[in-house]
């Protein structure tokens, strides 16, 4: 989480030395730049659905997500198997670091609660935040009804802001309690097999990513060093330092041979001088 934008954001991409921040702008100047559109082919009346529809996503649904993660950590370390040595790179025990976890998030809690308050969604009981996202859930499930994606066979910016909240959703430890996940499951099937549509199109390295944490797990990767290797790369290093010496006295006697051609050179002229000056 260290490794933010500027701006202090996540997600964010780096474009030709320049930072943008923010998954909408992030779509949009890659769009313009690549001219790939994911939305060309949309009515204007199908896009005005769409944006709609993000902003109940990213301003009422998400919130519900972001309350649920902040209220129960404990489930958010289970349900995601977050193993925090391993996403953090670090040696400290994972039972001290979960402790910490949950008491940043309790502290984060805290803090997001007024935030909660502010947006609306905060005031209200856990029992009706739960049921203002399953109604968000419903509502999406009405509008993909039996199709592949949102707007026909091809997946548009819709279907990927979809994926990017379901996605945490669903792909939860079926042993954590969480009543969303559960709602999807059994009243939104045709949400889940959009959810694993999107991602086996778009995540073929799936599994691989969520084992190693690698982003980029489908480029290829050099080749791991062999013991030949390192001791082949040993020989050559001890090499380098025998040659060493041997190198310093060339260099030694080229700079001695300099001085003395200067000197040669010089006592003729110095001669010259004695002798004009007599």
């Amino acid at each position: 989480m260290k490794y933010r934008s500027k701006k202090g954001l996540l997600p964010f991409v780096e474009l030709n030395g320049e930072e943008i921040a923010d998954s909408a702008l992030i779509i949009k100047e890659l769009s313009q730049k690549f001219n790939n559109d994911l939305d060309a082919g949309l009515t204007a009346e199908q896009r005005n659905l769409a944006h709609a529809t993000i902003s109940m996503i990213e301003n009422h649904l998400a919130w519900v997500v972001m309350w649920w993660r902040s209220k129960y950590p404990d489930s958010v370390l289970k349900g995601y198997k977050v193993n925090l040595q391993h996403a953090l790179g670090t040696r400290i025990p994972n039972g001290l670091l979960n402790f910490f976890f949950k008491f940043a998030y309790g502290r984060k809690w805290l803090q997001g609660t007024k935030k909660a308050k502010a947006h609306g969604i905060g005031v209200h009981t856990p029992e009706e935040i739960i049921q203002f996202g399953q109604e968000d859930l419903k509502v999406l499930s009405d509008m993909l009804a039996d199709k592949p994606f949102f707007f026909g066979d091809e997946p548009t910016n819709l279907d990927v802001v979809v994926f990017a909240h379901l996605a945490q959703v669903y792909f939860i430890d079926k042993e954590v309690e969480w009543a969303l996940r559960d709602y999807m499951i059994e009243s939104c099937p045709n949400l889940v097999g959009h959810v694993n549509r999107m991602k086996e199109r778009c995540f073929a390295d799936w599994d691989d990513i969520c084992s190693t944490l690698d982003l980029n797990s489908h480029l290829p990767k050099p080749e791991p060093e062999t013991k030949d290797d390192k001791e082949a790369a040993k020989d050559e290093k001890e090499s380098d330092k025998e040659k060493e010496p041997e190198e310093k006295d060339i260099e030694k006697e080229k700079e001695e041979a300099k001085e003395k051609d200067k000197a040669a050179n010089k006592e003729p002229e110095e001669n010259k001088e004695k002798e004009a000056a007599k």
